[in-house]
């Protein structure tokens, strides 16, 4: 029974072991080293998790083309003892590998797509499908005269199938459009207008008096209900985080996908971010951390069909398919059908590898926060199981900080002085060499921008200050705390006092969120007058810092370069003496925000495509011109010193005096700025100002970036705009809402 090929093909025995024991190999590594991308944004995790990523599916198609290319051989004789060949035949055991490679090729739970770009190539997984399924078809038909262990090959071809099944429906399901279809509500055409037209064109041509009115006690008695409804996640203190950042995550992947959402989730988000008293800052990250976590499952992961009965249903089929072929292959006459001692190993390593990888994913599954979730709402009902929630909850890994751990920075002066461009020198040669490789990009990140956690470096300040009572500088005029004064500590006090002034109307929402300094400048005012105007009483000082953030006198992109370059001037330091508790607080948050809002121009131009229009040609500008400057000095490479050389330079005329329109560069443009800052000779109203035009400057980044782009970034460590924006759409600070919503209800009165 079955056919052979009429040529037989060169022996490739050892090449097609190697191939099927590297694809297990590359299925291991991918299942563990999967999750972490989520958590690193560092380049080496991204480029081993990339190479095993293209790998597995290149080794698996290898090793099925070589099946395919010794056709002719499988079957034809077997190995010796040893597992090694006495002729030019192959091992009929080669027919019951085909199977695994579609199985390898089905990948693990923990990623089906690297990027979301995957995911739109879907059709693309499911022809190949098709081909793989058919090229593995013919070879178990060519061994079905000789191979013994057909039933156990089925078998497996039924798991194959199944595996790589689900991870093409995965990245269907993880396809924009499919989510979008998946998420949109249902067309809703409202009341029947030509039906309600035609009643009230005949009744008012019979000479009655009618009128169209909307039903306002219905519309007023619905309001209040929808209030009361709002209060329940509030209210309801025994709910876990896991639980509240799946309510919300079932709500708020709307954005993702850039649809509005109304304003009566509007006000359920606000109750809980803006309204609950007790929230604090911690508390309210780790909601959108988990709720991210949610996100990236469900466009990286197996969780569309994971989380299912369906899916369930399919792993008991897939493991049990796995465990009856290997008791097949364990009762069989090994000596008998001339199977070898190291194909028979590579067997064993193949059916106990698939067995295990099933196993570590139903761990994974078991200890993910929709299990969670899962458990205490069936421990409700059955208090049996809440032994059992508890038990996951323990055995859980702690969250390792998605998106909160550490931020990406990036400064411009120091850059400059290790990427030297008029002098030979080792980072010269590197450079030299990078570009020759094509690899300049990269060996620039791992030399210049540096991951700093946020909570410990922010948190120092704290063996400064002690554990006094200050104020916080957010657009609030009065905030205090006494708490840690962490970076997520100050974003979430200005957004959570921005929020409580009570917004209701679209274009009170965006005069906020469309701040980009001039809101903290305004709020201190008097205060920077007062103290640098002591003498002359002259508004050029204040004017030169207003104009800086100003969208009338200065584009965003040229006025975040003004700010990083003077943000970093103001680090050189006249007075002598230990800084003030408030100036240690703030000067690490300005400096963290500054070096990262650069890293984001620099390096993730798309998430400030909105923002920055010429952003990149004026930071080309300027870092030339800083070039220039410090070439007449070679020697230079002392940061500290840079700055103080800068600051000696004459800047009584302004640079477009000078230079005209020429240049885009803003270098001295931002050391005019610096010395208005240090003007004030008040440091720690200086930091105060520096810190709060930052704050701004970032929430309005986040306010216009689009949720599709936050996706994106999700799959290399996440970043901090990511945050700041999904917990500005919490308060309801955003145009991402139908804010002003009517009671559809009409109805036609007819007045007697």
């Amino acid at each position: 029974m079955g056919f052979n090929p009429p040529v037989p093909q060169q022996d490739s025995n050892w090449e097609i072991r190697v191939a099927v024991l590297l694809s297990l190999v590359l299925q291991v590594l991918l299942i563990f080293l999967g999750p972490t991308r989520k958590r690193s944004s560092g380049p080496w995790a991204r480029m081993v998790v990339w190479s095993c990523y293209l790998l597995a599916d290149w080794v698996a198609d290898l090793a099925l083309g070589l099946l395919l290319n010794s056709l002719g051989n499988i079957g034809g004789g077997g190995g010796d003892t040893a597992g090694n060949n006495n002729n030019d035949s192959s091992p009929v055991i080669f027919a019951f590998w085909t199977p695994f490679l579609l199985l390898h090729l089905g990948g693990p739970d923990t990623i089906t797509a690297y990027s979301v770009e995957d995911n739109e190539l879907w059709n693309r997984h499911l022809i190949g499908l098709l081909l793989e399924l058919f090229s593995a078809a013919v070879i178990i038909l060519c061994s079905l005269g000789s191979n013994p262990l057909i039933p156990a090959t089925f078998l497996v071809l039924v798991a194959g199938v199944i595996k790589y099944g689900e991870r093409t429906y995965s990245l269907y399901s993880g396809s924009y459009e499919t989510l979008r279809d998946s998420i949109i509500d249902p067309p809703e055409p409202g009341p029947n207008y030509a039906k309600l037209m035609m009643e009230f064109d005949s009744r008012q041509k019979a000479g009655l008096d009618v009128e169209i009115t909307i039903a306002g006690g219905e519309a007023r008695n619905k309001e209040i209900m929808e209030q009361e409804e709002t209060k329940r996640p509030v209210l309801d203190v025994h709910k876990s985080v896991e639980a509240r950042a799946y309510e919300l995550f079932r709500i708020f992947r709307r954005l993702f996908v850039d649809l509005i959402l109304s304003f009566k989730e509007r006000r359920f988000s606000q109750a809980f971010f803006r309204e609950k008293s007790d929230l604090k800052p911690r508390e309210a990250f780790e909601i959108i951390e988990v709720e991210l976590n949610f996100i990236y499952d469900m466009f990286y992961t197996k969780a569309p069909v994971a989380h299912t009965v369906f899916g369930w249903a399919l792993r008991v089929v897939c493991s049990g398919c796995l465990v009856a072929a290997l008791v097949i292959f364990f009762l069989l006459d090994k000596h008998r059908h001339k199977v070898g001692r190291v194909d028979a190993g590579i067997t064993y390593a193949l059916l106990l590898g698939g067995l295990a990888l099933d196993v570590a994913a139903l761990f994974m599954l078991l200890f993910s926060n929709r299990a969670t979730i899962f458990l205490e709402e069936q421990s409700q009902q059955w208090p049996m199981m809440r032994w059992l929630a508890r038990l996951t909850r323990a055995a859980k890994p702690k969250q390792v900080g998605l998106h909160l751990s550490s931020t990406s920075q990036l400064e411009l002066i120091g850059y400059c002085l290790g990427k030297p461009d008029n002098s030979y020198s080792l980072g010269i040669c590197m450079t030299t060499l990078a570009k020759m490789l094509g690899a300049e990009e990269m060996v620039d990140d791992l030399r210049f921008i540096r991951r700093v956690p946020l909570l410990s470096t922010i948190n120092k300040s704290n063996k400064n200050a002690g554990e006094t009572e200050m104020e916080m500088a957010s657009p609030s005029s009065s905030s205090s705390s006494s708490s840690s004064s962490s970076l997520l500590d100050f974003i979430f006090d200005g957004l959570k006092a921005a929020a409580a002034q009570k917004l209701e109307t679209k274009e009170e929402i965006m005069a906020v969120c469309n701040r980009r300094g001039e809101g903290v400048i305004g709020r201190l005012e008097k205060q920077i007058k007062d103290d640098v105007l002591l003498k002359d009483k002259d508004d050029e000082k204040f004017n030169t810092i207003l104009d800086s953030v100003s969208p009338e006198k200065a584009d965003f992109d040229e006025s975040l370069l003004m700010w990083h370059v003077a943000t970093d001037l103001c680090r050189v330091m006249e007075k002598q003496g230990p800084p003030t508790p408030l100036e240690a607080r703030l000067r690490p948050i300005g400096e963290t925000l500054s070096e990262y809002m650069l890293y984001l121009l620099v390096k993730q131009t798309d998430m400030l495509s909105a923002t920055a229009g010429i952003g990149m040609q004026a930071y080309r500008d300027t870092r030339a011109e800083i070039s220039r400057f410090f070439s007449l000095v070679p020697t230079m490479r002392n940061p500290m010193d840079a700055r103080v050389m800068l600051l000696s330079v004459n800047t009584s005329q302004k640079p477009s005096t000078v230079k005209g329109d020429l240049s885009k560069s803003v270098l001295f443009d931002a050391v005019i700025l610096a010395k208005a800052l240090r003007d004030l000779h008040d440091d720690e109203l200086m930091w105060e100002v520096v810190a709060g035009v930052w704050g701004e400057m970032l929430t309005y980044a986040a306010g216009k970036c689009r949720g599709s782009t936050h996706v994106q970034k999700l799959n290399r460590g996440g970043e901090l705009i990511t945050l700041v924006w999904l917990l500005m759409e919490h308060m309801g600070l955003s145009d991402m809402y139908r804010i002003q919503e009517r009671d559809a209800k009409s109805k036609l009165i007819v007045r007697h």
